[in-house]
């Protein structure tokens, strides 16, 4: 829909009183701060074209079989084997007691 006659004749002697009156300056701004701080942008979020790896990661590593490496056979272990009733592993060096305790439970049905 086109404007009307009023409102074009309104528009056009806007532009007219401002062609007609003098170019303002700007004014420059006075810094009252001895430092001088970065102005805050537009920050967007981020939006990539395409995924950086090219597989997705596996999840948890550290399975009840890679924490849990082996037992220990050597003579003291059998020694606690056979006198505290107490089982000797190699564990993960990432593992932690919860992760070892579960792992444990799974891998060999104990309860304590």
């Amino acid at each position: 829909m086109a404007p009307k006659k009023s409102e074009k004749k309104a528009g056009a002697e806007k532009v007219a009183k401002a062609v007609k009156s003098s170019v303002s300056r700007k004014v420059k701004k006075v810094r009252t701060k001895v430092r001088f701080y970065k102005p805050k942008t537009l920050s967007k979020s981020r939006d990539p074209k395409y995924p950086r790896k090219s597989v997705e990661s596996r999840g948890d590593k550290l399975d009840k079989y890679r924490i849990i490496q082996c037992p220990v056979t050597t003579e003291s272990a059998m020694k606690k084997i056979e006198e505290i009733n107490t089982l000797v592993f190699l564990v993960d060096i990432n593992a932690t007691k919860p992760k070892i305790k579960e792992a444990i439970r799974q891998l060999y049905d104990v309860q304590w």
